[in-house]
């Protein structure tokens, strides 16, 4: 069993040398390097090829005359892979003990998931201040073998079964340089029936988009990707459910675990002290826990404060009360409101409105 790290490179010799440097030393997993050199400028192209004499660790090189992209170069890893495992991962990235050997064990334990992300700032989990990555990736030891599920992982380090591959093939080269290659790419998996996570207890920090930075239309580029996928797969929207009886869990429960598991983000207002509706640890489902003598006061200002950056979509509620109030005042808030509302109702609407946009 060997699994393929695939590493496009476009420059950035000291990020790439501290990249390679961290799997060398921190990888407790067989793996082989493919690396792809985007067109780099000669001193990265030099420790490149210096790489591949080396021989430890394997490591294969393409040579690009020119920078042909994310989404390519990747490709070009994945045709030359037969691993039974391949991670696609950026020369911008840090990995720390353990990480690819927890990621496999994962994979290996569950068989619905087809890709996974470890751990990192990119997903919310942040060294503390004074901490190095090296220590903050030591206290997640204690969540071996725990996944969070998410709506899409992310290219930075993904790690992909062969099982997949086999069923998709490679990244869809539509969004060119890159941007939402990954998220498209997770979207069919999920089509697929497979399932997309983070590794708990695996930590890669990822210092995020230094090449994409250095192009001078990264912001044209991600503008025209975006429109791209949601014109494929629809816009994420956010909604809210606002928990007034505990009778109502298993409602709720369906309801939260399908939401984010279509790709749009739900967060659960609850009143303190009141049991947690929802089993599945998921990214896109979010806690928000109020007083109960203030909850339907703190509630609205909630709705109106969110409106300002991050509308809501969508309310719930299981209060009837509360519900027609919140359709009395929609003018002024602008979201759909849904009393006692079913889980066929919800996806029906989002359906609707993910793709009217």
């Amino acid at each position: 069993m060997r699994c393929d790290i695939i590493i496009p490179v476009w420059n950035q010799l000291e990020a790439t040398k501290e990249c390679i440097d961290s799997i060398v030393k921190h990888t407790d997993y067989p793996y082989r390097l493919i690396l792809i050199d985007n067109g780099s400028d000669a001193g990265t192209a030099g420790y490149l090829r210096g790489l591949k004499e080396r021989k430890d660790p394997e490591a294969v090189l393409i040579r690009n005359d020119k920078n042909l992209g994310f989404v390519k170069a990747v490709n070009q890893g994945i045709a030359g892979s037969d691993a039974p495992y391949v991670c696609v991962m950026n020369n911008d990235t840090i990995a720390t003990k353990g990480w690819l050997g927890e990621m496999v064990r994962v994979m290996e334990s569950r068989p619905e998931i087809g890709l996974l992300n470890p751990s990192s700032n990119t997903s919310g989990q942040f060294p503390g201040k004074g901490q190095s990555i090296d220590e903050y990736a030591s206290t997640l030891s204690r969540f071996k073998g725990e996944i969070q599920e998410l709506y899409t992982c992310r290219g930075f380090c993904m790690l992909i079964k062969r099982h997949v591959l086999d069923a998709l093939g490679a990244l869809d080269e539509i969004y060119h340089i890159g941007y939402f290659d990954d998220t498209d790419y997770c979207k069919r998996a999920q089509k697929a029936r497979f399932r997309t996570a983070r590794a708990k207890a695996a930590y890669v920090y990822h210092k995020e988009n230094m090449s994409f930075k250095a192009l001078s239309n990264n912001k044209d580029l991600f503008r025209a990707n975006e429109k791209i996928f949601f014109e494929r797969w629809g816009r994420p929207l956010r909604l809210a459910y606002f928990v007034d009886r505990i009778e109502s869990a298993r409602r709720i429960d369906d309801i939260a675990t399908d939401v984010a598991r279509s790709g749009h983000q739900i967060t659960i207002f609850i009143k303190k002290g009141m049991p947690w509706p929802v089993r599945l640890d998921h990214f896109d489902i979010r806690k928000a826990s109020l007083s109960p003598p203030f909850f339907g006061i703190v509630s609205i200002y909630k709705i109106l404060k969110r409106k300002k950056k991050k509308q809501l979509h969508v309310l719930m509620t299981d209060n009837k009360t509360f519900g027609y109030f919140l359709k009395t005042i929609r003018n002024i808030h602008g979201s759909d409101v849904i009393i006692n509302a079913s889980k066929e109702k919800v996806l029906d609407l989002l359906r609707k409105r993910s793709l009217s946009f």
